[in-house]
């Protein structure tokens, strides 16, 4: 029997980051066959064993391989659970916050409205004074024209009755 070397491939690297880089074997076919003078295959047992043994010690590898990888997401998972509560607080009091915000955002929304109205009522009765004192105004400063003539006319005095 002709020995024909074998040769087995090497192991593939795959997966996202460079941390978690796993091997997969990517198998050929058997190369453990040969012809005999007569031109039937001949298998040679011994090279059969030997393959499935190394092909044992490779999935041995990989399914070592696989445990350290789940058990490294069982730990992230495990990490980022025990997060959980700690989110679920702060998205609440979040809410929370936001919704005291927009309350008293409406309270002096409110506030507003009325010192607004209480504005414009204030600035009517300010207009109005004002008017009403310019009329006043008017009105002195007629008077005081009506005084300012009848000023200059003299008036006699009253006649004396017992000199």
């Amino acid at each position: 029997m002709a020995d024909v070397p074998e040769r087995l491939p090497e192991p593939a690297e795959t997966t996202d980051s460079p941390a978690n880089r796993q091997r997969l074997l990517v198998v050929s076919p058997p190369a453990s066959r040969t012809t005999h003078k007569d031109g039937r295959p001949v298998t040679s047992l011994a090279t059969v064993f030997g393959r499935f043994a190394e092909m044992q010690h490779l999935v041995g590898d990989q399914v070592v391989a696989l445990e350290d990888l789940v058990q490294q997401q069982g730990q992230q998972l495990a990490e980022v659970s025990a997060q959980l509560p700690d989110m679920k607080e702060r998205i609440n009091w979040l809410i929370a916050t936001y919704y005291e915000d927009d309350r008293d955002m409406q309270c002096i929304r409110e506030r507003l409205a009325r010192q607004e109205s209480g504005l414009a009522t204030l600035t009517e009765a300010v207009r109005g004074l004002c008017e009403a004192q310019a009329q006043w105004k008017q009105t002195m400063d007629q008077l005081l024209q009506i005084l300012g003539r009848a000023q200059s006319t003299p008036v006699p005095a009253p006649p004396r009755w017992g000199e």
